[in-house]
């Protein structure tokens, strides 16, 4: 999928964080927003040495925890187990074979990552590869994780990259129809 940025409405700070609530009358989830707390964003560029230590110290824990994290077969919350599970196997990979221009940024609430996002920051025309959020997170029916991180995050990169005077961005997604009401349009396949 690809994202036309020069056509794309500038938003400033709309993905806040929020929690679900259970409603004692209904039985029904009511989301609420976090007014007190905001999402904060770190890039670790993996050209760097010095980042790709903090990335192993800082976030390969994280993605190797969301990929153990017990799901419920078919969910949302399984599939960005298995995300995480495998951008942390590309991101081994790219290291090992040294290729150039990656990047992994996270989206962080109370001093936990949320969102991680692992990309190739391709000068002309930057491409998402896998954007996985907290498993627990994603999981029915739970009131306690923050939610929003995900879409907070694709928001801060689109945003940045509009800055920058980039005009397109690639995300290679599984589910094209929740990104393509964001705005994002289908061109030939989407895979992970």
């Amino acid at each position: 999928m690809f994202l036309d940025l020069q056509n794309y409405p500038y938003t400033a700070n709309d993905f806040r964080p929020y929690f679900f609530t259970m409603d004692a009358t209904t039985g029904n989830l009511i989301k609420v927003p976090d007014t007190q707390n905001i999402f904060q964003f770190k890039t670790y560029n993996l050209d760097l040495k010095s980042d790709v230590a903090l990335y192993k110290a800082e976030v390969k824990p994280v993605l190797l925890k969301w990929k153990a994290t017990i799901t419920e077969p078919d969910t949302d919350s399984e599939l960005a187990s298995d995300l995480s599970g495998q951008m942390e196997r590309y991101v081994r990979r790219d290291l090992t074979n040294r290729l150039p221009s990656r990047e992994v940024r996270v989206v962080i609430y109370e001093d936990n990552i949320e969102a991680v996002s692992y990309m190739n920051n391709a000068k002309q025309t930057p491409e998402i590869d896998i954007i996985a959020a907290n498993p627990e997170g994603m999981l029915e029916g739970q009131t306690t994780i923050v939610k929003g991180g995900g879409s907070a995050l694709l928001e801060r990169i689109v945003r940045t990259y509009q800055e920058e005077g980039i005009e397109r961005v690639r995300l290679y997604a599984v589910h094209s129809g929740y990104y393509a009401k964001r705005g994002w349009k289908v061109e030939g396949a989407c895979g992970y």
